[in-house]
């Protein structure tokens, strides 16, 4: 159906049972299992070099030769205390100051402050105490979901590593709160929008598990997917609980009862992403897969409403003579996906293949434009993708350490931001400020947080010929 303006809009089921009433009416206290906390702090290591590189240095930062003289660092500063791939970044702007919240593969977590003091910037770095035991695969903030009191809701940092701890920090302060347990393994961490003091974790072992932090309870441990649960988040309204699986499934979850209430079966190729928001009522859903194609779900209708198909295979796959018996691999997965705040019937997928692809569902799905970068020799593989909140700009990072904003109305490459190196950016967190500006945060396999400032407003308007600062 469509509304008046042109919108798509979509039928929603009507099961009672499915409704959860309020925010706090979906914590049932009958079925909370209290957490063992463990309050005694671990004792820190032994003291290292957490150096933090200010502004506009080539330093190579220590890596195993990340840095190429002939690519530009264009970041504003690099953020060096890891000594080992940087696989987690999150990030948030409160009173004027950029806080960043980084896990990585040598087991440490790091936060950093960059602030404006007397017309200059000041960068502290804090590492954070808790010793983990395997990689930060996860960290997150719910600054943003925070209110006006901050003694009814307050302020967290969340750090998740493989080796299953979950350890809840004061962002003002990087004191440790709280260490919870549950998964066998962190894969992802979201946290509630209303309100931001419930925790949704998602781990390998397939469960999924919900925290209320300031009351330290577990209030659900969600099971039913066969597989590691690779990315999740709760509903914009807060009523429910999303997943997705290696085991191909989309999942809604009821978080009061902690009921399955309805799977998507996506295929037999896992799901690798997955972003929700959009559509004009917010209740669409879309789940990349390792198989080249993206579903999008109506989680009120409980309807596939498209199947979208970013890698095509090779007309020629079909007639080739293959003497051996092996089956080619192809770039298919597709890595990233994500709804525009703009456009909210539009979508954007990107994949190994190294393509962005834009699509307009109220079109049926049809595919608006095509995202490549041509002057790659191999396949720039997609690892992040950030739609702007009012602009129908996408920001996409890229396997070869590099991040490019796209025009999604004519497929037209708008900028390219390099940090000095090639390696692959594993995270990304994009933040929109009311200036018009986006600062642009990166994690790297080179072992470095990387912090970009990019006026926005001017890549709406096209450079002169004298003009090389927007030039790709």
């Amino acid at each position: 159906m469509m509304d008046q303006d042109g919108s798509q809009t979509y039928p929603v089921a009507d099961a009672e049972d499915d409704v959860v009433d309020g925010v706090a009416d979906f914590i049932d206290m009958k079925d909370a299992v209290e957490v063992r906390v463990d309050d005694d702090l671990p004792m820190e290591e032994e003291d290292e070099d957490n150096g933090v590189l200010d502004r506009g240095s080539n330093d190579d930062g220590g890596g195993e030769g990340q840095v190429e003289s002939n690519i530009p660092d264009m970041s504003n500063f690099q953020l060096k205390s890891h000594t080992d791939s940087v696989y987690a970044v999150a990030s948030v702007v409160e009173n004027g100051q950029l806080s960043i919240l980084s896990g990585g593969g040598d087991d440490k977590a790091f936060q950093y402050t960059i602030s404006d003091a007397n017309d200059k910037r000041s960068t502290a770095v804090t590492p954070l105490p808790y010793a983990h035991t395997d990689t930060v695969s996860s960290v997150a903030y719910n600054i943003q979901y925070v209110g006006s009191d901050p003694k009814k809701t307050p302020k967290l940092a969340a750090v998740g590593s493989y080796d299953g701890s979950i350890v809840i920090y004061d962002p003002d302060t990087g004191a440790q709160r709280l260490k919870l347990e549950g998964p066998s393994d962190v894969e992802w961490m979201s946290f509630h929008p209303k309100g931001g003091t419930v925790l949704l974790v998602g781990s390998g072992d397939g469960t999924l598990w919900m925290f209320h932090i300031p009351l330290n309870r577990c209030m659900q441990v969600f099971v039913g997917h066969e597989q590691a649960v690779t990315a999740g988040c709760f509903s914009p309204d807060g009523k429910w609980a999303l997943s997705v699986s290696s085991d191909g499934t989309l999942r809604i979850w009821a978080p009061k009862t902690g009921l399955n209430k309805h799977v998507f079966r996506l295929g037999e190729g896992g799901l690798t992403c997955m972003a929700n928001n959009g559509g004009s009522d917010g209740m669409l859903v879309i789940a990349g897969s390792e198989d080249g194609q993206a579903h999008v779900c109506h989680i009120g209708s409980k309807k596939v409403v498209a199947t979208l198909r970013h890698f095509e295979l090779p007309a020629t796959t079909e007639t080739a003579d293959n003497d051996n018996d092996e089956e080619m691999e192809y770039p298919m997965s597709v890595e990233a996906v994500g709804f525009s705040p703009a456009q909210p019937n539009w979508c954007a997928t990107g994949g190994v293949d190294g393509k962005v692809k834009i699509w307009d569902l109220a079109r049926d799905g049809q595919c608006r434009q095509v995202c490549i970068h041509t002057n790659n020799t191999s396949a720039d593989g997609i690892t992040r993708i950030s739609w702007h909140p009012n602009l129908p700009f996408v920001f996409v990072a890229t396997i070869s350490g590099t991040v490019r904003v796209w025009d999604a109305r004519n497929g037209n490459l708008l900028h390219t931001l390099t940090g000095g190196s090639t390696d692959q950016i594993n995270d990304m967190n994009v933040l929109f400020l009311p200036n018009g500006s986006a600062v642009i945060v990166t994690a790297s396999d080179d072992h470095v947080v990387r912090v970009f400032e990019l006026d926005v407003d001017a890549l709406t308007h096209p450079p002169t010929p004298t003009d090389t600062s927007m030039q790709s």
